[in-house]
């Protein structure tokens, strides 16, 4: 089986060195071309959406709760519980509700955060992402105020200035707006819809104004691994029937299972057009028979076998095919490693801007081999496929035939 197996592969090296027809060889370098550049395409466009969805993950559940018990009042003992439980990073009170940010008439609609004292240490989210002031400097300041930079360079505010924030509180009548003034303390920018949307106070200004039942209130959980908020607020609603319990997975849970259908539909798409450059190996290989026919001939009659002669062809094929699989995914490592500067000189170069009007800086990419090991197989099945074809029609042929061409 060996003996057979090295022989095989020595006769189709010795083919592959050999002169051949110059349209076979054009033919033979434009499947590997094809080949390589399939493959090169495949693994750029999977390592940026790759880079996508991490950067959407990392975005949305850097600044969501992995978890929120949204109730009014938890037992301490359940909260210092809950705090010292496995895989909790933090867990502070919190209180969420809409407002209005107003500013010399101009109105912004705005969600409403209210924190304590529990959150220093719970939020680095935000507490990384401030260019000014801190979240201790919001809590001391009983009518301090957090903003996103790029709503207050739209409202032209600056640290220090007042600002007005209308929150709507419902009465016997119907509801009514409350007006509370507040003081600009800092400003952070996470780079996300939050820096539009969300404004930052302290929990005690709310309960001094009566308006934490306006909202939601209850207690906000980090975890370690944001990817097991499901499971763990299953075994929270489990243990405590009462809680109203809500994972991040169940607001966000659609989107990321759309971006994995679309990374899925981008692959298969892709996949295809390796496909295409595999079964092109069969037009090379196809002529390489042709041009062998003589040779085929010759090692029957010298006592070759048909599987012997189907695995010369089969070898040679691979061989092409290799080359072209591992040109490809080098390429493809190493232009997705480089896809943020490769795509910004283009952009400087043809005067367009790919990623304006979202919240991405450069084009994110995240190889991963088990992605790497998957194109490759798969390239490597289907050139299987397409090699197989004109190699059993190779030692199918009658060695008759073939002494008389």
């Amino acid at each position: 089986m060996s003996n057979a197996l090295a022989t095989a592969g020595w006769i189709a090296l010795r083919y592959l060195r050999a002169r051949r027809r110059e349209f076979a060889t054009f033919i033979t370098r434009v499947s590997v071309i094809g080949l390589s550049l399939g493959v090169l395409v495949l693994t750029v466009v999977v390592s940026v959406m790759n880079g996508f969805d991490a950067e959407l993950k990392r975005r949305i559940l850097g600044t969501v709760p992995h978890v929120l018990l949204e109730e009014h009042d938890i037992a301490e003992p359940a909260v210092a519980e809950l705090r010292n439980s496995a895989g909790v990073r933090a867990l502070y009170n919190f209180f969420v509700g809409a407002g209005m940010v107003t500013v010399k008439g101009s109105v912004t609609p705005v969600a409403v955060y209210g924190i304590d004292g529990s959150a220093l240490g719970g939020m680095p989210t935000i507490s990384d992402n401030l260019t000014y002031g801190s979240l201790a400097d919001l809590l001391e300041t009983p009518r301090g105020l957090l903003l996103g930079r790029p709503l207050a360079t739209h409202l032209g505010l600056l640290p220090g200035d007042s600002v007005v924030l209308v929150v709507s509180e419902p009465d016997a009548a119907g509801v009514r707006p409350r007006i509370l003034r507040f003081e600009l303390v800092g400003v952070f920018e996470i780079g996300a819809e939050l820096d539009y949307t969300l404004v930052i106070v302290p929990m005690a200004a709310l309960v001094e104004e009566g308006l934490v039942d306006t909202g939601v209130r209850g207690v906000r959980i980090t975890l370690a691994d944001p990817l097991a908020a499901a499971g763990y607020a299953a075994g929270l609603r489990h243990a405590h029937p009462d809680w109203e319990v809500v994972s991040w997975a169940d607001s966000y849970g659609e989107l990321f299972q759309a971006v994995r259908l679309e990374k899925v539909l981008m692959f298969l798409i892709l996949l295809m057009v390796v496909a295409v450059a595999a079964f092109n190996i069969v037009s090379g290989q196809t002529m390489a028979v042709a041009d062998k026919r003589s040779d085929i001939a010759i090692l029957s009659t010298m006592g070759a076998t048909r599987r012997l002669i189907l695995r010369v062809f089969l070898l040679q094929g691979l061989v092409i095919s290799s080359l072209g699989i591992t040109v490809g995914l080098l390429a493809g490592v190493l232009v997705a490693s480089y896809i943020g500067e490769i795509l910004a000189g283009a952009e400087e170069i043809f005067g367009f801007r790919l990623l304006e009007g979202t919240y991405f800086v450069k084009v994110p990419s995240v190889i991963l081999g088990s992605d790497l090991l998957v194109i490759g197989l798969l390239s490597w099945s289907l050139c299987l496929i397409s090699a197989y074809l004109p190699a059993r029609r190779a030692a199918n042929l009658n060695p008759v035939d073939g002494l008389h061409t």
